[in-house]
């Protein structure tokens, strides 16, 4: 499609054009969705290994608990896995409304957002959930045996794994705000100290421990995100 017709596109052609790519979307996600289901069980072993130990207990207290934490995970992980074309059709959408040189840098920093949420989602795997359960667990005795909810378990790993993703996406939030002319590198510099600060909440967040060294191990990725962003917008002399 040339770009003097994407132009020309009426609105209802547009909203047409905005119900296919919705529905096709929708449709390979549920088609992934119910793939992974078969999975799930397998999934939730690998997850209930990795992070807890062999006396912890996952149950749940109502008939669809389970059912509906299966269907959650099968979605999250249907998403994931369709997640190459739903980012097609999100950039054919808004593609038309695009200068040349903005879509030169739509194509260029999409593998790079996923390469820094994929970055950001193993960080969180292999650094973040161990030590945030391992300080957690630490408080079962003899008189205190966890038994964690399926749901609340899961979604709790989920939305660890979701923060870090998102917050290894800095670099793209600051180099996109540099574009639009919000901030610069002089400014960036000039508030590193409160960026240090916004890395150590996030890792107290993240991370409830009152070990000092675990929240810097967290909070230490953060703020090479942030220096590198500094940089890459003074390379490109913003």
């Amino acid at each position: 499609m040339s770009e003097e017709h994407d132009k020309s596109l009426t609105l209802t052609e547009h909203l047409e054009e905005l119900r296919s790519r919705l529905f096709w979307s929708i449709f390979w996600w549920a088609v992934a969705s119910c793939l992974c289901y078969y999975f799930v069980p397998y999934l939730l072993d690998f997850v209930r290994d990795s992070f807890l130990n062999s006396k912890v207990q996952l149950i749940f207290t109502r008939p669809t608990e389970a059912f509906i934490a299966y269907i959650k995970v099968a979605m999250v992980a249907g998403l994931f896995l369709s997640s190459p074309i739903l980012l097609y059709h999100t950039i054919m959408f808004v593609a038309p409304g695009l200068k040349a040189n903005e879509k030169k840098w739509v194509w260029r920093l999409v593998p790079v957002s996923v390469i820094l949420f994929s970055l950001g989602v193993t960080f969180a795997f292999f650094v973040v959930l161990p030590v945030t359960m391992h300080f957690f667990l630490s408080f079962q005795t003899e008189a205190l045996n966890p038994m964690f909810q399926v749901g609340d378990f899961l979604g709790f790993v989920t939305g660890i794994l979701a923060l870090c993703g998102a917050s290894f996406q800095l670099p793209l939030v600051l180099f996109f705000a540099s574009l639009a002319g919000l901030v610069n590198s002089t400014q960036l510099r000039e508030g590193r100290r409160f960026a240090i600060f916004l890395s150590a909440l996030v890792a107290a967040v993240a991370t409830p421990t009152p070990d000092a060294f675990t929240m810097s191990v967290v909070a230490l990725p953060l703020w090479i995100l942030f220096e590198i962003s500094v940089i890459l917008i003074r390379i490109t002399g913003r």
